[in-house]
C-alpha cells in the first residue's frame, strides 16, 4: 500500500475546465502524482461498482456482496467503543452518532417524521433509528433510495423488526434522480435525509450538493457522514482502506470490470486534486495493479473518496445557501465526522 501526499501541488489547467467529471480529475492527478501514465489508468464512475445497468451479465452475487462488505464494516464501527478516541475519556463515533441523534430529536421533537435514506445499510439505520426512537421521536414512514438493487433483500427483514407498523418504501435508482417532493404528497411530513457512510466524497461536493438540494424540500434536515482530512491524523485514512472489507471491496471491482481471474496488487494513494473554484482537495484512491502481456504495469482504480478538511465540508454545505449547518459532531481525533443541516 503507498501513501502519497502532494497538498501543495495544484493542476491551474484542471482547475480552470469548470466541465471535467471529478472522476476525469482524479485519472488526471492519479497520472500527475504516480509512476502511472494516464494510459495505463482504468477509472469508472463510482455508481457502477454497485448495479449492473448497462452491463450484459445479470448475475447479482458481486452486488450481494459488496452490500456485505458495507455492512461489516458499519459493524466494526459501532461495535468499536475506541474508534476515533484519543483518550478513554474521549468522544468515539458511537458517541459522536448519539449526540447528532440527540441534536435531532432536540429539533424534531416529539412530532412525526419521514426517514429517508440515500444508500440504506443495517446497522447504521438500526442504530440510528433505535436512538432517535429512544429520544422520543416518531417515525412515520421509511424510504430508502439505492441504485443496488440487492439492498432491498438486507434492509427489508432488518427494518420490520426495527419498525414493525411503519410503511417501509424501497426505491432502485440513482441519487440524482430521486426527488422528494416526487415521493411524498403535497403538505406531507417533514423529513430527515441521510446520506452515510462517507457517500459525499464519492463526487464533486457542488454535485452533491445540487443533488442534495433537489432531493430535501425546505425545512427537511439533512444528516450527513465524512471521514475528514485532519493534518495530525492523516494516517487513519490508509488504515480505513487497509480493512479486510475495503481490500475484498477493491478486489471484486477489478474482477467485474478488467478481469475475474488475474492477479493483481493492491494500491492506495491519497492525492491532490483540483475543483473548479481554484480549491484543493485531497482524494483517497483504491485501486488494483495488474500486468497485461502487452500494456505492462497498469492500475485499476475501484474507488475514489474526497477527503475534505472540516472547513472545506462546511464551506461546500453553504454553497449557494441551500442549507444552514444546524448542527455537528466530531470523534475526538477529529476524523470522524456528523453533520446536520437544514434545507432552506
Amino acid at each position: 500500500m503507498t501513501l502519497a501526499l502532494t497538498a501543495d501541488q495544484t493542476d491551474f489547467l484542471e482547475a480552470s475546465e469548470p466541465l471535467l467529471s471529478l472522476q476525469h480529475r482524479v485519472h488526471r492527478t492519479i497520472a500527475s502524482h504516480t509512476e502511472f501514465s494516464l494510459d495505463r489508468i482504468v477509472t469508472q464512475d463510482n455508481r457502477v461498482k454497485y448495479t449492473n445497468a448497462g452491463r450484459r451479465e445479470h448475475a447479482t452475487d458481486h452486488l450481494d456482496e459488496v452490500f456485505r462488505l458495507m455492512r461489516e464494516l458499519n459493524l466494526a464501527g459501532i461495535g468499536s467503543p475506541g474508534l476515533g478516541r484519543l483518550g478513554e475519556q474521549g468522544t468515539s463515533f458511537r458517541d459522536a452518532l448519539v449526540q447528532i441523534c440527540s441534536k435531532i430529536a432536540q429539533i424534531c421533537g416529539s412530532g412525526p417524521l419521514i426517514y429517508v435514506e440515500l444508500g440504506p445499510e443495517p446497522i447504521k439505520t438500526g442504530f440510528i433509528l433505535r436512538t432517535l426512537m429512544d429520544l422520543g421521536v416518531v417515525i412515520d414512514r421509511y424510504i430508502a433510495v439505492d441504485i443496488n438493487p440487492m439492498s432491498v433483500s438486507h434492509m427489508r427483514p432488518a427494518l420490520q423488526e426495527i419498525l414493525p407498523d411503519t410503511p417501509l418504501e424501497f426505491i432502485t435508482t440513482s441519487f440524482d434522480a430521486f426527488r422528494l417532493s416526487d415521493a411524498v404528497e403535497d403538505g406531507g411530513l417533514p423529513a430527515l435525509v441521510t446520506m452515510l457512510g462517507f457517500q459525499e466524497g464519492n463526487d464533486d461536493p457542488y454535485t452533491v450538493n445540487g443533488w442534495l438540494r433537489d432531493i430535501a424540500r425546505p425545512g427537511d434536515l439533512l444528516l450527513s457522514e465524512s471521514q475528514l482530512y485532519a493534518a495530525p491524523q492523516i494516517g487513519k485514512i490508509p488504515e480505513f482502506y487497509a480493512h479486510p472489507a475495503m481490500q475484498r471491496f477493491s478486489r471484486i471491482a477489478f474482477e467485474q470490470a478488467v478481469d475475474g481471474t488475474a492477479p493483481s496488487m493492491n494500491r492506495f494513494f491519497l492525492l491532490p486534486v483540483p475543483f473548479q473554484d481554484g480549491r484543493t482537495a485531497q482524494v483517497a484512491v483504491l485501486g488494483e495493479e495488474f500486468s497485461g502481456t502487452i500494456n505492462g504495469r497498469n492500475l485499476h482504480v475501484s474507488n475514489f473518496c474526497l477527503k475534505l478538511t472540516l472547513e472545506q465540508y462546511r464551506h461546500y454545505r453553504r454553497h449557494g445557501g441551500f442549507f444552514e449547518i444546524a448542527g455537528e459532531t466530531l470523534t475526538d481525533d477529529e476524523t470522524l465526522h456528523f453533520q446536520l443541516s437544514r434545507r432552506t
